[in-house]
């Protein structure tokens, strides 16, 4: 995270974020933020990699921030790749 970003919560993430592995480096752009806002539960995001086509899903327990700038992850980019599928 560098020091323009602020740490924002998961009811302002917006789809279309960048996603970035622990290393800084892009992996893919929001398409989803699973949660249930009645019960402020925040599960996570599903993203589409840039490389294919369909979507991966970021569990709350491997994202390390969200941000003004988009979402943290504290994996590295091959495990970031490795993630399955979105629940549902």
């Amino acid at each position: 995270m560098s020091d323009d970003e602020t740490p924002i919560a998961w009811l302002a993430l917006k789809r279309g974020v960048p996603v970035f592995a622990s290393d800084g480096e892009e992996v893919g752009h929001v398409s989803t933020v699973i949660a249930d806002e009645q019960k402020d539960i925040f599960s996570g995001v599903a993203f589409r990699d840039h490389l294919l086509s369909h979507e991966r899903f970021a569990p709350a327990a491997v994202i390390d921030t969200l941000t003004t700038r988009g979402v943290h992850l504290s994996i590295d980019k091959s495990a970031a790749i490795d993630l399955g599928n979105p629940p549902g």
